[in-house]
């Protein structure tokens, strides 16, 4: 006789069997057969389940977890309350394209006929129309189980479209009556994502011939794969054939800091003079109100979705789109392209390099002694990272940090929902314990991340993560937009621009050791070597979360 189990547990051990080995979680009433199913620990056939205290730490700790495995872990929240503090990790994740299992609560849909019926007043008050239209618009499918019998093969399909290139997140709504039915132990998955997408040989051929004859061609790039095979394939086919790379609007470092191809992310002082432009899976290639490439420029976009489907409004020229699988593409047109290096072509990309990384070099002078500014503490946080990686949200761009390698740097998505730097490099090192990790966030920003939240749970998980908070007591990201819209107007003479600074400034420090989290100030910038070289110790020798609350002047912007 086949043995029966609730359909939370159905789903439970549907995710596990589909490669999904994390549930974080924030629980609410809704999910009695959930908690009861790890309540009886039966089985180690379910997925491990780290609670946190925000559904916004929730969901961007299963993104960061993603971004140091590869594989996709569920969020699950309670009902439409947390679905609402839940949205803005989801689509943060829509747009870096980071598979998420979603999951809510659903409101009780009877009232005392069934098992699971409401028996409190907010089950009144927290009932919608559309519960799924929150997140809707940040998700590849949705559904809302039914009958119990659905759960294990709805949770595989959910799987298969989240893995499924371009990937993305999903979401399943749960309501409690059909999760406390009852339903056939699940086998094995239903269903699995398709195999990786190539390309269409003659297409490749065409982008080849473009390359190969191009007396200035461009690569774009902004983001890589996790297993760096991206970083491997672009980087050859730069190498073999003399081709400049331009990584810009970074969100997964793709290029090394001392590669010698890589001109650098201003854009404008490329795009313009390259006569092909090979755009490689970047949603953002350049912003058109300030550049473009020139008038007859040949403009190729290659990736899972080269035209970026998602986004409404993306009007950049495409004379050609090659949709495949990004490593498939570039391992194709690296095989198609003659591999002919020219010696005075790559000599002036040399030079571009060179006068690129002079510069960023040049900004850390001014800000080493007194008030810190960005291209110091950058410089201060290369110099100890080894093979760790960053987690920077407005923590100063990806040019100002030195890295060797593909993925040692995350920024925030163009999503631009804030507070993700944080709860993003806890979901990496709950995964990568052992890799030193920080995240360099903004006070703004760090104030979004629900810090005691985050700081809560990395004591819970011990996770030793050091976080270096920008302290200028300001929205300075607010101030750089309106100068940028209005540089002679009468907020860019006023001593406090309105609504940018907030005063007075909390105790950040304070925040971090309610949870057990060690704590310094940093007031001067000669000061900052020596209060990482401390962090890193409490870190190593106490594995214990550290912050660093570093005073820091206004930006010039993060160019």
């Amino acid at each position: 006789m086949t043995e029966r189990v609730s359909a939370g547990e159905a789903v439970l051990r549907s995710l596990k069997s589909n490669g999904i080995d994390k549930l974080f979680i924030n629980p609410g009433s809704d999910f009695a057969p959930l908690i009861e199913t790890y309540a009886r620990a039966r089985s180690k056939d379910i997925p491990e389940a780290i609670t946190a205290a925000h559904e916004n730490v929730v969901v961007t700790m299963a993104h960061g977890y993603y971004l140091a495995t590869g594989k996709m872990a569920a969020a699950a929240v309670h009902v439409n309350v947390g679905l609402a503090n839940a949205a803005m990790g989801l689509l943060n994740a829509h747009s870096d394209d980071v598979p998420i299992f979603m999951i809510s609560g659903r409101n009780p849909l009877t009232e005392g006929q069934r098992m699971g019926s409401r028996h409190t007043p907010i089950q009144y008050g927290q009932e919608m129309f559309d519960q799924t239209g929150i997140v809707r618009e940040a998700v590849k499918w949705d559904y809302e189980l039914r009958y119990g019998e659905q759960a294990a093969d709805l949770v595989s399909r959910g799987c298969s479209v989240a893995m499924m290139e371009p990937k993305g997140a999903v979401y399943m709504s749960l309501p409690r009556e059909p999760l406390c039915e009852e339903t056939d132990m699940p086998g094995a998955p239903r269903q699995v994502a398709p195999s990786v997408a190539y390309p269409d040989p003659e297409a490749i051929r065409q982008a080849a011939a473009k390359l190969a004859t191009a007396k200035n061609p461009l690569i774009i790039c902004s983001r890589g794969d996790v297993a760096g095979k991206v970083s491997a394939e672009l980087m050859a086919v730069a190498e073999e054939n003399s081709i400049a790379v331009s990584e810009v609007f970074v969100t997964r470092n793709v290029l090394p800091t001392g590669w010698t191809n890589g001109v650098g992310g201003n854009i404008a002082a490329h795009l313009p003079g390259a006569d092909v432009v090979l755009v490689v899976d970047a949603s953002v290639a350049w912003i058109e109100a300030k550049t473009g490439p020139a008038p007859d420029a040949e403009v190729i976009h290659l990736g899972p979705d080269p035209l970026f489907t998602r986004i409404p409004v993306r009007g950049y020229r495409t004379g050609q789109a090659i949709q495949c699988n990004t490593v498939a593409g570039l391992r194709a047109l690296r095989a198609a392209l003659p591999g002919a290096p020219n010696p005075n072509r790559q000599a002036g990309i040399e030079m571009r390099h060179s006068e690129f990384r002079g510069r960023m070099a040049s900004k850390v002078e001014s800000g080493s002694r007194g008030l810190a500014n960005k291209p110091w503490i950058a410089k201060c946080i290369s110099d100890v990272l080894g093979d760790g990686v960053i987690f920077a949200e407005r923590g100063g761009p990806r040019p100002l940090y030195n890295v060797a390698g593909p993925n040692q740097w995350f920024g925030n998505t163009q999503a631009g929902g804030l507070g993700w730097g944080l709860p993003a490099a806890l979901g990496y090192q709950l995964a990568d314990r052992d890799r030193l990790t920080v995240c360099v966030i903004g006070d703004g920003s760090y104030m979004f991340a629900n810090p005691i939240a985050c700081h809560q749970v990395a004591a819970a998980q011990r996770l030793p993560l050091l976080t270096v908070v920008l302290n200028n007591g300001s929205w300075d990201a607010v101030r750089i937009s309106t100068l940028d819209i209005y540089p002679d107007g009468e907020a860019s003479k006023a001593n406090d621009m309105p609504m940018v600074p907030f005063m007075p400034n909390p105790a950040y420090g304070d925040i971090a050791e309610a949870a057990g989290c060690h704590a310094e100030t940093v007031e001067l910038a000669e000061d900052l070597p020596g209060a990482l070289s401390h962090a890193l110790q409490v870190i190593r020798d106490e594995r214990r979360q550290v912050l660093l609350d570093v005073k820091v002047g206004m930006d010039d912007g993060e160019k």
